[in-house]
This record gives structure tokens, sequence and C-alpha cells, in this order.
């Protein structure tokens, strides 16, 4: 997908097609869940999340606290998380490093600490565990996308 988005000869079309796909793949592969294989990454797993086990029709597994319910329990508004996650790349000094495969064996080993068992607790305790772990792996995402756009791009200016 890099490389149709930096070949300045692909069409339009394929060229926003591939800059989707990099956009979700890199922010698939900094997702724990998606990086390991049992229970559908998490999806087989039941959890109660903060004391309800349903959201709306759908029951709460782990893969969906990952992906929305940890970051919902922050209680910030979309910028204040942004600039949340900002001073965490300036106070931590984070960069864009390591490679794709590195990204998934970060994620993969964050999922297995953060594994809970069908019917387990989504609770405060768990929270002020992990969100240190979605923050980091949300604000890595966005340093190694702009990584990965910066470069081609730059090729596609040669």
């Amino acid at each position: 997908m890099k490389k149709v988005l930096s070949d300045s000869n692909a069409s339009r079309d394929d060229r926003i097609e591939a800059l989707k796909f990099l956009v979700h793949f890199v922010g698939d592969v900094h997702q724990p869940m998606h990086a390991i294989g049992e229970a559908a990454g998490g999806n087989g797993i039941g959890v109660t999340e903060f004391g309800s086990n349903q959201c709306g029709r759908d029951a709460y597994n782990l893969h969906g606290a990952w992906d929305t319910g940890l970051i919902e329990h922050t209680g910030m508004e979309r910028d204040a998380y942004v600039a949340h996650l900002e001073k965490l790349i300036s106070d931590e000094h984070l960069t864009a490093t390591g490679s794709s495969e590195d990204w998934a064996n970060e994620s993969h080993g964050d999922a297995q600490s953060a594994w809970v068992a069908d019917g387990a607790q989504i609770d405060e305790v768990y929270y002020q565990k992990e969100i240190r772990v979605v923050d980091r792996r949300l604000a890595l995402a966005g340093l190694r996308l702009a990584a990965v756009l910066n470069e081609a791009f730059a090729h596609g200016q040669q």
C-alpha cells in the first residue's frame, strides 16, 4: 500500500484506497487484541465493563473494551485526549521506531498481559493498569503512521 501511495502515476482512486488501508493496518497492528489469536482476538471473551455487560443490544467483550470502552472511560473529549497523547509523546520522548513486525510483537505482549478470562470484570483496577498501555499504543500508532506517510509521500516526490 505504501508503494501505491507513493506512486504519483497511480490513479487517484488507487492512492486513496492505499491511504485508507495504511491508516487501517497501522492502527490495527497497534491494538493489542488484533495481535493475539485466542478467542478471536478477545471478541469471544465476554466481560462486564464498569458494571454493565450490555452495550445496547450487544454484549461487551474484551476486544471492544480495548477498541472503545477503556478510552471512553477516560471521560475526555477527542481534542482533550489528543492533547493528552501529545503530552505523553513529549514527556516520554516517544519516537516512530521499529518495523511492523516489531509493532505486532509489542501488541502481542501487551495483549498477553491484559488478557482476562471469559466473564471477567473490566473495572477501575483493570482500567488503571491498562489505560497507560492504551495511551502508549495510540501515541505510537500516530507517530508511526505519520512516519509511514511521510516516507511514502517523500518517495512520491522524487
